[in-house]
């Protein structure tokens, strides 16, 4: 082929598939960013456990130039907490709606990224700050929670396929 029917064959190509994107899967995984971007990511489990908004805050107020990324299958509540608190430390926000990007219970509904590749010893929100211990006497068995966790999280999917009209 010549050079001009190879870039024919690559606007083509291009115009039929969508631009090429350079690691999906990983950017699936990641809402749609690079995991050496990301500074801390928090996962649909721990958001749904705790509350980060201190964590955040510190790591925010230290990187006022970095992004709020937040799943959209988050529980509102969860989403509208991490919105205002985005907007209340002039913290650029986007929210990622897509159904590429993963949606369970160990991939990422929170992340927190640069603009280029930062490459923290850990993303994990988690081990960067540890909580103190809680009392761990609890009556429900470790894995009903997790369970209640599939459930709430399936039933998130299914609201958000039938609002979209994908059933």
């Amino acid at each position: 082929m010549s050079n001009t029917e190879d870039q024919m064959d690559q606007h083509l190509q291009s115009a039929i598939f969508g631009t090429p994107v350079l690691n999906p899967d990983e950017q699936h995984r990641n809402l749609g960013t690079f995991h050496e971007r990301i500074d801390l990511g928090i996962t649909f489990t721990q958001a749904l456990i705790r509350d980060y908004s201190t964590e955040l805050t510190s790591e925010m107020q230290l990187h006022s130039d970095y992004q709020l990324l937040l799943h959209g299958l988050l529980d509102e509540d969860i989403l509208n907490r991490y919105i205002k608190l985005a907007s209340q430390l002039n913290v650029k926000f986007a929210i990622r709606n897509d159904l590429m990007y993963q949606h369970t219970p160990t991939s990422l509904a929170v992340a927190l990224v640069a603009n280029q590749a930062i490459t923290p010893d850990s993303i994990d929100i988690d081990e960067r700050f540890p909580a103190s211990p809680l009392n761990t006497d609890t009556t429900i068995p470790k894995g009903l929670l997790v369970d209640r966790i599939h459930q709430h999280l399936e039933h998130n999917r299914q609201e958000f396929r039938i609002k979209h009209h994908l059933i």
